[in-house]
């Protein structure tokens, strides 16, 4: 099951987006004064290289996100369900008592044998 996102998370995943901006407007600024096509192509590496980075970074926050509200979810209905206990342990014991009286009060052999007999 995935980890709740932390302020401490969220605010990680800022600073490297800040970092990766920051990186990439350096290699970008590398990338005008590049006097080669080799250098070029390896700022390009490491700008697809922190792309992939920060790509993961959201998805891995994204998915803590559903988790989250998978959790949120699951403890709505366990909240639910715990405040009903009682009254499905009044309907359960109400029930019962129902049914005993009923077998107490009434000889259901002489009901059944009646309603067969007058059939």
């Amino acid at each position: 099951m995935k980890t709740s996102v932390t302020h401490e998370q969220m605010d990680r995943m800022f600073e490297t987006q800040k970092e990766t901006i920051l990186e990439i407007t350096h290699l970008n600024a590398k990338a005008i004064n590049a006097k080669t096509i080799a250098e070029t192509d390896r700022i390009s590496v490491k700008l697809d290289n922190l792309i992939l980075k920060q790509a993961k970074a959201n998805n891995n926050v994204a998915e803590n996100v559903k988790a989250i509200a998978k959790n949120n979810k699951t403890i709505e209905r366990v909240n639910r369900f715990s405040g009903n206990v009682k009254w499905y342990i009044i309907g359960l014991f109400g029930f019962c008592y129902s049914v005993a009286w009923i077998y107490d009060s009434f000889n259901l052999k002489e009901i059944i044998e009646k309603l067969i007999f007058k059939l």
